[in-house]
Parts: structure tokens; sequence; C-alpha cells
């Protein structure tokens, strides 16, 4: 089939966000036409939005607007937004937004190239409170092949005061076994090396389906060849289970890497944001993690600001990482979001306040950081390459199994080329730079010294 036109993408927020712009990628590639990414020209703009948190929202609400005054400018024909965004605020948006030409939120976003070729303007939002993966598209890859996204289920059947989420995508939605392993195989086959499991809750997988869930599932995605890391993000901690624990000890391909987001560690502030653990479960089961797993690296969350906050809850969450540092902390000021419970609490914190606290929380989870990252140096591990640094071609950066793609971080190997033959190598860990390290491949005989690191260094995180 020849190519109709060319479609520009714009995924924006999560990585379920990034699977589901492949997804509806791959409706208009089915529909026979041209697929760009980010960029703001051609036929139509496609703005997958996240529409989680204010700082979310206000990028979702740019890039409309820069997409609009495309169209003004005759560089693009029509302007299509869905994702969370459209289904939080479809009404309102399609209301103000006269020069978008199609709404579509979390569901049926795969009926985007039909709706397109009728005439007219339209705003289909559905009412749908549960998405549906629409599992005959053929995902096209907007990052890369070797390291993919995989997702499970989507919606939540958690209900945190601050959230949203239930509200944008309802409940628990768990994807059939059969289709996710037959997504896994043909990501494989087009190379694959590494799958990154994705969901709302991730641990929950399959309780929806009456079935034994997660543990089936990864079985089964460890028999496909080809495979070499399986990681898992977001696991709710009170679904951590002694029994998931043992099965990921004795995995051959399931890394250590455990993404458990804990948000608090007041008592208090955990029941208001309605949260199933309290301050000695998690302690429970960060222990029981270190106790069934050798050398785990671990990464977690926290909000800071929540409403009633005082400043002894501030301190103990502050004081909860003396005795249980994590290797990963990410830091989020409160936002209060409607319709979710919180955003309707009287004790909302002032701002001058989450901000005060959001850098004095940002400065302790630095030095924790740093600290532990300095067991790494002088150690080699397989890295998976990930390419040149597009800022600077000089720089080749690894990743080693202990990084989780976009967010913890690489080792950034100076004046060196991409190795050949294949997407793994040996490298050696020479310094940390912030949370990045320096590195050199095992064959390579040079080192850059740190002062050269430091100067070449441009991220911050």
């Amino acid at each position: 089939m020849t190519d109709k036109t060319t479609i520009s993408i714009i995924p924006l927020g999560c990585p379920k966000n990034d699977v589901d712009s492949e997804l509806i990628a791959g409706a208009f590639k089915k529909a026979g036409y041209a697929v760009t990414w980010d960029t703001i020209k051609g036929e139509t703009v496609v703005i997958n939005t996240c529409g989680f948190i204010k700082e979310a929202i206000d990028e979702s609400l740019d890039a409309i607007l820069q997409s609009i005054k495309a169209k003004k400018a005759g560089l693009v024909k029509k302007v299509v937004v869905t994702g969370c965004l459209a289904q939080r605020f479809g009404d309102k948006l399609a209301a103000q937004l006269g020069d978008v030409d199609l709404f579509v939120g979390v569901s049926g976003f795969e009926h985007i190239p039909e709706l397109l070729g009728r005439s007219g303007r339209h705003a289909a939002i559905p009412e749908l409170p549960r998405t549906s993966y629409p599992e005959k598209l053929k995902r096209v890859p907007y990052r890369g092949r070797n390291s993919v996204y995989l997702k499970i289920s989507d919606g939540c059947n958690n209900r945190c005061s601050y959230c949203v989420i239930p509200f944008i995508k309802g409940g628990l939605t768990s994807r059939n076994q059969q289709d996710i392993v037959a997504e896994a195989r043909a990501l494989a086959r087009a190379g694959a090396v590494e799958l990154n499991l994705i969901a709302q809750d991730t641990m929950n997988y399959g309780s929806d389906r009456g079935h034994r869930g997660l543990t089936q599932l990864l079985e089964a995605l460890e028999a496909i060849d080809g495979i070499r890391w399986i990681r898992l993000h977001y696991l709710y901690p009170s679904h951590i289970t002694d029994e998931f624990l043992s099965f990921v000890a004795h995995s051959t391909k399931i890394v250590h890497y455990f993404d458990m987001p804990i948000q608090h560690a007041s008592g208090s502030i955990l029941k208001r944001m309605n949260r199933s653990t309290q301050p000695d479960d998690l302690r429970k089961t960060i222990d029981k993690i270190v106790r069934h797993i050798r050398a785990p690296f671990l990464r977690t969350t926290v909000i800071v600001g929540f409403p009633g906050e005082t400043e002894d809850d501030f301190g103990m969450l502050l004081r909860f990482f003396d005795d249980h540092p994590f290797h990963r902390i990410g830091v989020f000021p409160y936002s209060s979001e409607q319709p979710a419970p919180a955003s309707r609490f009287h004790d909302q914190v002032p701002a001058a306040v989450i901000t005060e606290r959001l850098n004095r929380m940002n400065e302790r989870a630095q030095t924790i950081m740093h600290g532990l990252s300095q067991a790494f140096i002088d150690k080699t591990y397989d890295a998976l390459i990930e390419g040149n640094d597009p800022s600077d071609p000089s720089v080749v950066l690894a990743r080693p199994w202990f990084f989780a793609p976009e967010i913890d971080g690489y080792i950034m190997i100076y004046d060196a080329a991409v190795p050949a033959g294949g997407p793994f190598r040996k490298v050696r860990i020479t310094d940390s730079v912030g949370v990045d390290f320096t590195g050199e491949f095992t064959e390579q005989k040079k080192k850059p010294s740190k002062e050269v690191a430091h100067a070449k260094h441009r991220r911050s995180r």
C-alpha cells in the first residue's frame, strides 16, 4: 500500500503513553500512512497527552497550542488530541480549542485514522470507564527495538486519595496472558532483549481475571528466546509477597530491580493518602526484599506537601531513609487534582512550604543516591549499549541491569565508538557523576580523567 500522507505523533507523559503512541502509529501505518515522531509538521499532528498532574497538563497544553499555531501557519492541516488529558477534560477542551479537529480519550484511539477520514470537526470522547488494548495492532517502534515497554494491564483498583488515574482509566483491566506473550515474542523477533513490564499496578496483574497472575505470566515470558532482561515497574508495596520474591530470586532473567513507590513515611499521612501500608509495613517489605534478594536495586517515589503534612510528618519522611536508603528516590510536590478526594481536604499546605520541603527532600535524596553509587565503582557489568549521546556523539551511552531506561541514568563512555557485534558489552565503571557513571569498555586502555568527565557531563537529575 502506498503512503497516503505523513502523520506526526507526539507522545507525552509516562511509558504507558509511549506504548499507546506506538499502537496509534500502528493504526496509521495499517491505514497506509507514513509516521514520524516528535515534530509539528505533515498532514496531521497527533498529541498523545498526559493529564495526571499540573506539570504534565501544562506540557500537554503547550504542545496543543504549538500545534494549533502551526496549523494556522499552514505547516499542518489537522490537529488531533488524544490520551489522558482528552479523557479528563475533553468537553472543556473541545469547547475552548476550536482549531483542534479531533479529540479521542484513552479508549478507541485505534480508530483515529478512520475518524480523520470523515469530513468536519469531531469530538469523540468515549465515556468508557475502562480501557482496552487493541491486540490486533502491530506497534511501530518509537525509541528503539532493544529495550521495549510491555503493558500488561491498565487502570487501578487502589483508591489513593491524591490520584486521578481511576477517574481517567477506571479499575484494573488485565490483558490476556496469551496476548501479552504473543506480543513479547514478536518484540523479541524484532530485536528486543529487554522487556520492561508496566501497568498502573503491576503486582496486581490478573487479579481481575481470577488467576494466579504475575508469576504465571513471568514464567511464560522467561521462556521466550532472545529476551535477556525482564524488568518490573510500579510494584505496589502491600502486594509484594514472599512467594513472588522467591520466584524472582530463582529467575535467570528477572533483574533484581524493585520500583516500589512508598509515597510517604508518616503513618497519619499514609492513612490520609488511603494507602494500604503503614511505615512498619514498608520497613517489613524492604527487609523482606533484602532477605530474599541478594543486592537488590531499590527505587521509590515520595510526595511532599500532602494536605495536613506537618513538619513532624516531613521529618519522619526524611528519617525513614536513614535506615532504609533507596538507590533512586523520585521526589514530587503534591498537586491538587480534582476529582481526587485530597483536592477537597481543607488543610492544604501552602505552596511556599511545599517548595521548601521539596528542595530539602531532593537534597537529602541526592546525598543518599550519591553515597550508594560508590559501591558500583571499579566493578564490571554487562551493559546494554544505547548508542551515542545525541548531544555529544563522542560519548557512548551504556546501561547496566540496575538502570531502568530513561529514568535512572547511564554509564558514559568517552571517546569511544559504538562497538559492533551485539547489544551487550562488558563495561567497567570508573567514577560517578551525579547519578550517572563514567566507564570504559574492558578492552579499552585509556581511562578518561575525572576532570574531563566532569567537564563533558551535561545531565542533571
